[in-house]
């Protein structure tokens, strides 16, 4: 799938969902192990929610996301910053990072996450002191 393709359907789950979020096909929910999902091993479509992300200076927008349902979420990461910037949540089994994007790019994270209240930040130089710093709610 294309950065294209997925960026089309971050904007079209937003669309629908209202909410910054989509559910998988059927609203399956995946198992509650918290790993992360290898780089190509899962899509944006497989995933119970997509997270849009926009990495500036220095700021997540949204901050503080909710998400309905625990399981594979997938989270794209836009930097609209004009310096690099890279994602990372923090999961109970330790932290799961995009690359480092240059300004325009955009990079998907996958990761498989039980209910509970996780940490994402820019993992970037002192970018989280700067503010680049959130809370993301799973099925809370």
């Amino acid at each position: 799938m294309t950065m294209r393709a997925v960026a089309t359907l971050a904007i079209a789950a937003l669309a629908a969902a209202g909410c910054g979020e989509e559910r998988g096909p059927g609203g399956r929910a995946a198992g509650t192990t918290p790993t992360p999902v290898a780089a190509g091993a899962t899509t944006v479509g497989d995933a119970v929610a997509v997270v849009t992300v926009s990495l500036s200076d220095y700021a997540l927008a949204p901050a503080s996301p909710r998400v309905a349902r625990h399981g594979v979420i997938a989270f794209v990461a836009t930097n609209d910053g004009e310096t690099t910037h890279a994602l990372a949540v923090d999961s109970p089994t330790g932290e799961v990072s995009t690359k480092r994007l240059r300004p325009g790019e955009q990079g998907t994270l996958s990761v498989r996450l039980p209910p509970g209240t996780y940490k994402w930040l820019c993992p970037v130089a002192d970018h989280e002191q700067r503010g680049m710093v959130g809370r993301v709610r799973v099925a809370e």
